[in-house]
């Protein structure tokens, strides 16, 4: 009789992979079933017309129809998405570069500088809708009308109505977001070697040259992740707009994600709901692949 070999190895690698699954097995499992599944059930939703409690009924592209016919909620609320992408965004990056830059200067308090910008990242974002509702309150206790009524002004500014709510969004928008992108970019920027910066300053480089040439494309990677996380938090904007309105945002301040929960939780049309929430995922998947596209640049190693 032939004598079995075993191979050697052969029991480590089977124990090895036995480890790999007991662990792996729960988190992907949990996944599957939280995340996965109720994704995959939104795209199937999107087909129906179903008010969560009656029997589904097929009405396949309607709802998509219905989203992009003339006078549809959904138009307006992209264009809102882009501007709380956009605008603040914009103010965001260009400040988080700005205090980023100065803190690597080594500047006095740089430490302080550094926990006093990121403290609101550690408020919750209805803490901060809160704060800002009473900063713009028209009562005694607003700070800014309080501010105008010292400067002369006798009527207060009602800055969270719906008409002015995009343009006080801005401001708390910038102020909650810096932070965390100016530790995001300072992390960077402490990664770059200090015998660039010795050498731009012996050709007697300025420190805005030494940022143009030296600090931003040597973080570019970085500065893109920046931009993709502004992106993808400006389309999914919801928490602000929601507490400000009460939870019952107007045509003229809904969000794609404001929308999509007036549509499923209160007006309990799942179907209509669950096709805008496959429009916002294709957003968000084109956002990203079409900013990532536009600044790819030569990878630069140092």
């Amino acid at each position: 009789m032939r004598r079995a070999t075993r191979k050697p190895g052969g029991d480590r690698d089977r124990n090895q992979a036995l480890f790999v699954v007991s662990f792996l097995g729960p988190p992907v499992a949990l996944y599957a079933t939280f995340v996965l599944w109720p994704a995959l059930n939104a795209f199937r939703y999107s087909l129906y017309r179903w008010d969560g409690l009656s029997e589904p009924a097929w009405v396949g592209l309607g709802n998509f129809r219905a989203i992009v016919a003339t006078g549809s909620e959904f138009l307006p609320a992209i264009r809102n998405n882009l501007f709380l992408t956009f605008v603040p965004g914009a103010l965001t990056l260009s400040l988080a570069l700005f205090f980023a830059y100065t803190v690597h200067q080594r500047i006095p308090g740089a430490r302080l500088f550094r926990i006093a910008f990121f403290f609101p990242n550690v408020i919750s974002s209805v803490a901060v809708a809160l704060l800002w509702i009473l900063i713009y309150s028209t009562t005694d206790v607003g700070l800014l009308n309080g501010l105008l009524r010292l400067l002369g002004r006798t009527e207060p500014i009602a800055f969270t109505e719906s008409g002015n709510l995009l343009w006080a969004i801005v401001p708390m928008s910038v102020w909650s977001a810096t932070g965390f992108f100016m530790v995001l970019f300072l992390a960077a920027m402490e990664n770059i070697p200090e015998t660039y910066y010795e050498a731009a300053r012996l050709d007697g480089a300025s420190s805005a040259a030494q940022f143009r040439h030296i600090t931003l494309p040597l973080m570019w990677d970085v500065l893109t992740t920046g931009v993709v996380f502004l992106i993808v938090g400006g389309l999914k904007f919801f928490d602000a707009i929601f507490v400000m309105e009460n939870g019952r945002p107007s045509k003229t301040t809904h969000t794609l994600a404001t929308l999509l929960y007036s549509k499923v939780f209160q007006e309990y049309n799942i179907g209509y709901g669950t096709a805008i929430s496959v429009m916002l995922f294709l957003l968000v998947l084109a956002a990203t692949l079409v900013s990532l596209r536009l600044m790819r640049r030569e990878r630069l190693e140092y």
